[in-house]
């Protein structure tokens, strides 16, 4: 028997062989494997990237929509504001109240020119209203003789802390209104005091 370090004359030659053994890749490989990579080929037992399935996708989508939505459709805060006393009406003494419904120095939703009949200096159940109209300027009643034009400027009408609002009537005296406009003016101190072409912009 030969020593551990010794093989027996017979396989020598064949451990020379193997010795002289090389292993090199082709020059093909590397394309070929790129190329599987771009099409998305793995090797078998690779753990495949997890997805998220598309449901989950829609559902963050739908999710985000009705956040956004609800912080853009909050209701605005609505004032309501009771200006009293002024003849509005043509009927001589000031007696008429403009009661209104607004967001505060932007758009009024409702207004109501009221008669004060009970002296309280506000808007009571009793007291009969003159024009209640919506957020849409329009003329309740069809022209007719005998129209008065009553202005005031400048209180504050729609809740916005300045007085630079006015207020425009137009009515048949004595206690007749057919329209009325809350209008809006530069404050105090503005360079631009002077009439827009297009006229002050209507609350």
């Amino acid at each position: 028997m030969s020593g551990p370090d010794h093989l027996p004359p017979d396989l020598e030659e064949l451990d020379r062989s193997l010795r002289g053994i090389r292993f090199e890749p082709r020059a093909s490989l590397g394309p070929e494997l790129v190329g599987r990579v771009r099409r998305g080929e793995r090797s078998k037992g690779a753990v495949p990237p997890r997805r998220i399935p598309a449901v989950l996708w829609a559902a963050a989508a739908a999710l985000v929509a009705c956040v956004a939505g609800a912080w853009l459709t909050q209701p605005v805060p609505k004032l309501t504001i009771d200006r009293c006393c002024y003849d509005l009406d043509g009927g001589g003494p000031p007696d008429d109240g403009v009661l209104l419904l607004a967001e505060r120095d932007a758009r009024i939703h409702r207004l109501r020119i009221y008669e004060d009949l009970d002296g309280s200096g506000g808007y009571t159940t009793g007291d009969p209203v003159r024009l209640d109209r919506g957020r849409v300027l329009a003329m309740h009643h069809p022209p007719t003789a005998g129209l008065v034009t009553t202005e005031h400027c400048c209180l504050d009408f729609d809740g916005g802390d300045y007085a630079d609002d006015g207020l425009l009537v137009i009515g048949v005296p004595p206690n007749r209104v057919v329209m009325a406009a809350i209008y809006e003016r530069p404050r105090s101190g503005s360079s631009t005091r002077a009439k827009p072409a297009g006229g002050w912009p209507l609350r």
